[in-house]
């Protein structure tokens, strides 16, 4: 088979890792975003009544009009601003919803800048389009990451169409506050940028109920796309139900594009998403109070150790420490999975800045989050015994 001509995309490393865990049964999978515990039943009897009323049919590019409209309200409530039903579109996950936004406003010639490090997915998927996407990492120190704005403006080209990032953010937990969503969209209006915003964790907070968004800011609202996910939040990661938000002209053509994807998301689906809005606000509660204890677990355990600095998320359920002299995070999962039978994710997934450091994710049941804190704490120890004896002296050579 000739591939010469063909488009070739790097695998994730947060696969190849799991992919490396499926061989080695007993490995704790802390790699995915993705908590242990199952879908609650009030959205799973949701789908079970939509299947019985026979919801199994080819469904509006858009989205059923009532989950539209459902969602509307929600963003309207959470941010104190009116989003009409011609606004969103209904994809098949928050994936997608990211790949639209790409093909809608970037392509060949172009780039956009990413505030790293990010999930990778972000990135590639500008890639996909045939453009090229600037890394711009966040500033880092032992207590927080902050956004880097003059890195921002010298990394911005003439080809440049759009800026891409996630509040709150995935490995980080860094979350944008209004006055970096401010500087952002001002930065963004003055460059004739489109504001690509994942907003996948702005439920999943330590301090209130929302994260800041951009749709607060009015000023960018004709040039921002929100792209959510139902994945994170209600705990649906295999059900592939997301959407997107934005201007109505830039919707429908979203809306036109996921023809030529997926043509729409399935009804059953729909449904049940719609009965998360409805319902859901107890169960997000619930969660936030569990991952929060589960937080305060991982942080305390991780910087008793030496040699690891963790930034205190304020979103999201992930941490992301650094770990000092580790040069190739890939090699080191590898490790964790074949000698610890520990699943974490490198940090030289998330692109810039990620190198060095590990995600963990403690959204999973709490002995798992402590059987695996034991098994990265015995990890890590021999991996400094190693580098100090220098017997890793090329960590990189490894992953290759």
């Amino acid at each position: 088979m000739d591939l010469s001509q063909a488009v070739m995309t790097p695998p994730s490393r947060i696969r190849l890792i799991a992919a490396l865990a499926d061989r080695h049964p007993g490995t704790l999978r802390l790699f995915y975003g993705e908590d242990t515990l199952p879908t609650p039943d009030f959205i799973k009897e949701a789908a079970k009544r939509a299947i019985d009323a026979n919801r199994t049919y080819y469904t509006p590019n858009s989205g059923e009009p009532a989950l539209r409209e459902a969602i509307a309200r929600q963003a309207g409530r959470l941010h104190g601003v009116d989003v009409a039903p011609d606004e969103v579109v209904v994809t098949t996950s928050g994936m997608v919803a990211i790949a639209l936004a790409c093909q809608a406003t970037l392509g060949p010639s172009t780039s956009a800048l990413v505030v790293t490090p990010l999930w990778p997915n972000f990135a590639s998927a500008i890639r996909v389009v045939g453009a090229e996407a600037i890394e711009v990492p966040l500033r880092e120190t032992p207590e927080r990451y902050e956004l880097d704005l003059d890195a921002l403006r010298r990394a911005a080209r003439p080809d440049t169409r759009a800026l891409a990032l996630a509040g709150p953010g995935n490995p980080t937990g860094w979350t944008p506050t209004a006055a970096d969503w401010r500087n952002l969209a001002d930065f963004c209006i003055e460059r004739n940028l489109w504001l690509i915003a994942d907003g996948v964790y702005e439920r999943l907070v330590y301090d209130g109920d929302v994260a800041p968004s951009p749709l607060a800011i009015p000023e960018i609202r004709p040039r921002l796309v929100v792209t959510q996910s139902f994945s994170k939040t209600y705990r649906m990661t295999g059900w592939r139900i997301g959407y997107a938000l934005a201007p109505v002209e830039l919707a429908r053509e979203l809306a036109k594009l996921q023809e030529f994807v997926v043509s729409c998301a399935f009804g059953v689906t729909q449904e049940a998403a719609r009965v998360a809005i409805e319902d859901g606000e107890p169960f997000i509660r619930e969660c936030r109070t569990r991952y929060a204890r589960h937080r305060d677990i991982t942080l305390s355990r991780l910087r008793a150790l030496p040699g690891v600095t963790v930034p205190e998320p304020s979103g999201a359920f992930y941490v992301f420490p650094k770990l000092e002299g580790l040069l190739d995070s890939y090699a080191f999962c590898r490790r964790l999975v074949e000698e610890y039978r520990l699943g974490l994710a490198p940090g030289s997934a998330f692109g810039a800045g990620g190198e060095g450091h590990v995600r963990l994710c403690f959204a999973v049941d709490e002995p798992t989050l402590i059987e695996a804190l034991d098994r990265f704490e015995t990890a890590w120890a021999a991996e400094r015994r190693n580098l100090a004896a220098g017997t890793r002296p090329s960590l990189h050579g490894a992953s290759r």
